[in-house]
């Protein structure tokens, strides 16, 4: 395992560098809930980088600002400093109007809890983000080459309620890839789902990567779910604290022992 310290108060000139290669990065990120006596830091002057065609895992203790890190970053929550880039776009300088168009074109989007649309099929859900686009089109091509490879193309025609609990993560998992968005960013993918489900939409996830070229960003406590990503980041205390490259099972472990 190679690991080292990240040092999360080098936040630059704010800007990105146009060399790198990261698809999405953080600068001088901070983010404070509540005020005065009540004030609570979640994310303290956070500078990190997330690279293209990469899968990385964010890990950390109960409340240490690891979901906070990512929708800060996604844009679904805005800095109290600092800035937030999409490519070359700061979404921190975004108007909401702004912002839901980038994240519908530009992100995708797993959450535990699915969030299908019941009255929908599965094809109509997982098209939903393109279709509510404006002049999009639906890949019917890669919309194909997506359920096959996701094993769902003879479930199309399902609803939610029809469908497995796997069934329906795995929609959702082509839901945030059929607009190819930039980055994906999941909050506990596989939180939901037994070992053999999660397993297997692990290696779903493992195949966006490697196959179809997907950038992807997982919030995760699952040591197992870490061990399938290229690179796990740690979080403590709303700060970055360490970094682990193609880390395994027990490497995890022993980092979030060392964290708790």
């Amino acid at each position: 395992m190679n690991t080292e310290l990240l040092d999360s108060n080098n936040s630059g000139n704010g800007r990105p560098d146009p060399q790198s290669d990261d698809v999405a990065r953080l600068v001088g990120a901070s983010k404070i809930f509540g005020e005065d006596d009540a004030a609570v830091t979640a994310l303290d002057d956070v500078t990190i980088g997330f690279r293209r065609r990469e899968f990385t895992a964010v890990m950390g203790p109960s409340g240490s600002g690891k979901s906070t890190l990512m929708y800060c970053q996604s844009g679904l929550d805005r800095l109290t400093s600092g800035h937030a880039y999409i490519g070359d776009v700061d979404v921190s300088t975004l108007t909401d109007q702004e912002l839901s168009v980038l994240r519908r074109s530009k992100l995708g989007f797993i959450f535990q809890s699915f969030h299908l649309v019941p009255a929908l099929s599965a094809k109509e859900n997982i098209t939903l983000p393109v279709d509510l686009d404006s002049g999009a089109e639906v890949d019917e091509e890669f919309l194909a080459e997506l359920t096959d490879v996701l094993g769902i193309a003879n479930r199309m025609e399902n609803r939610p309620s029809q469908l497995s609990g796997g069934q329906r993560q795995r929609v959702a998992v082509a839901r945030a890839m059929i607009p190819r968005p930039d980055v994906i960013f999941a909050d506990e993918p596989t939180g939901a789902l037994d070992s053999k489900t999660s397993g297997e939409l692990l290696t779903y996830l493992r195949q966006a990567v490697d196959e179809l070229g997907q950038t992807i960003v997982m919030v995760t406590h699952d040591a197992v779910a870490a061990s399938h990503c290229d690179r796990v980041i740690y979080v403590q205390d709303g700060r970055l604290v360490g970094e682990a490259l193609h880390p395994t099972v027990d490497d995890v472990l022993d980092k979030i022992r060392e964290l708790s």
